[in-house]
């Protein structure tokens, strides 16, 4: 285990403390605990953090229970694409938005927006998990993928869906 000692000085212009020292002190490490401290020094605030990293690099990658459920079969054979698309999308943001995927959206919450197809963001939000902060920052690219699924395919009802699971 490697311990890291990081103080952040509050940024004024960004209203709040800058995290690419963090990133630089993490290493790409898992982070085992995180300890912080609150200070003002010359009338500016301060954040001290105490990193507990461990010892291998961390992409945050984790390998997959092989007895949990594969959400993919819960989705009709005709949307395993789309599925695989919505996949492929949320990797993508998870990486430019420096997050791990799962941050983003899980797996069994894409299986079951590729389920119930919803064309909008109050629709969306009926997914279990989906909130508000989800819908502003990637409900309108969802939203355009899940316009990609033929008429047809979408009025299979959510019901039925997971019936075939």
């Amino acid at each position: 285990m490697n311990v890291r000692v990081v103080t952040l000085r509050y940024q004024e212009g960004m209203q709040g403390f800058p995290e690419e020292a963090l990133r630089q002190a993490s290493a790409g490490r898992e982070v085992l605990e995180a300890r912080e401290h609150f200070f003002m020094h010359g009338n500016v605030p301060h954040l001290a953090l105490v990193l507990m990293l461990g010892d291998g690099p961390s992409d945050g990658y984790r390998p997959r229970d092989p007895n949990a459920p594969n959400p993919e079969e819960s989705v009709p054979e005709d949307r395993r694409a789309i599925y695989r698309d919505l996949k492929r999308w949320r990797n993508d943001r998870a990486k430019a938005d420096g997050k791990p995927a799962y941050a983003v959206a899980r797996n069994a919450q894409l299986a079951e927006i590729v389920n119930r197809v919803p064309k909008s963001l109050a629709e969306l939000k009926e997914v279990t998990g989906i909130g508000e902060a989800f819908c502003r920052d990637y409900g309108a690219a969802v939203l355009e993928l899940m316009r990609t699924i033929p008429e047809a395919a979408a009025k299979v009802e959510p019901e039925k869906a997971e019936q075939k699971a």
